[in-house]
């Protein structure tokens, strides 16, 4: 349990709204004043297009307007922390997901127009494990359907799972989370598990526990590494509110993370205001 004061709070909200867009300002005016789910919902619709993904830079390094798959799961973990996953918003996302989603599994990356808009590097290469996130949100959410999960399990079996896991092949733990079913994926979920530690310390910058990918295994780590995690949060905080990052030459993933981690923080009853 970390505390935060009301000067302090104030002086992050100040760090998101000046450095944040207006989802990061309605997200945390939802979740520490008295903002509207609603107003939220309404902010994150401006990402959606008319064939249900999300685009529009929804995801702040990969500007295309075109719907992608990670435009996809970053907007079902705004949905799934706002705890709005039965709804209409929901129902046109799976369908995108269910459309892109190739016979061997995965969801094509880049999106068609991508190199038109400014992105980052590491955007131009494919993204094929994207999938595993995605379905687990959708199981987790419990949308049916039999031949797109199938088509992941097949394309799970046919992947080549690391036996050491690095922070952004979290869409494997995701995955075996939420639909790992066989003797197999339970052992190599219980490897993730047991690795937990050790990847969060090995990144302390990107707050990993209390961030957008890992937060999944919240509920699978002891007290000692959540109060581990949620002092790294407090001692990352800079004077202006805002966590220090690794990305030095992206600053707009600081109020980002800065509120995510506020946000997590805060759902998992770790912080006290």
């Amino acid at each position: 349990m970390i505390k935060i004061s009301h000067n302090l709070l104030k002086t992050i909200k100040n760090f998101i709204f000046n450095n944040g867009r207006l989802l990061e300002r309605k997200l945390f005016s939802y979740f520490f004043e008295e903002g509207r789910k609603e107003d939220v919902i309404k902010s994150l619709l401006s990402y959606q297009n008319v064939d249900g993904g999300f685009g529009n830079g929804l995801e702040p390094d990969l500007l295309c307007p075109d719907s992608s798959a990670i435009g996809a799961e970053t907007a079902m973990y705004i949905l799934d922390i706002l705890e709005h996953v039965d709804n209409k918003i929901t129902e046109q996302l799976f369908q995108w997901i269910i459309t892109e989603q190739k016979e061997e599994g995965y969801i094509f990356h880049p999106p068609k127009n991508m190199s038109n808009y400014p992105f980052q590097e590491w955007w131009g290469g494919p993204d094929e494990l994207r999938i595993f996130a995605l379905s687990g949100f959708l199981k987790k959410w419990g949308l049916k359907d039999t031949t797109f999960f199938k088509k992941v399990k097949n394309f799970y079996s046919n992947s080549s799972v690391p036996e050491e896991f690095a922070l952004y092949e979290y869409p494997y733990y995701v995955y075996l989370k939420y639909l790992g079913e066989t003797k197999e994926e339970k052992i190599v979920l219980r490897q993730i598990i047991n690795q937990l530690p050790s990847i969060f310390e090995n990144n302390k910058e990107h707050y990993l526990l209390f961030g957008r990918h890992w937060y999944h295994s919240l509920d699978h780590v002891d007290k000692e590494v959540l109060d581990r995690e949620a002092s790294n949060f407090l001692n990352g905080l800079k004077d202006d509110g805002g966590l220090k990052i690794v990305y030095q030459n992206l600053p707009w993933w600081r109020p980002i993370w800065t509120l995510d981690a506020l946000i997590l923080l805060k759902k998992s009853g770790m912080v006290e205001f």
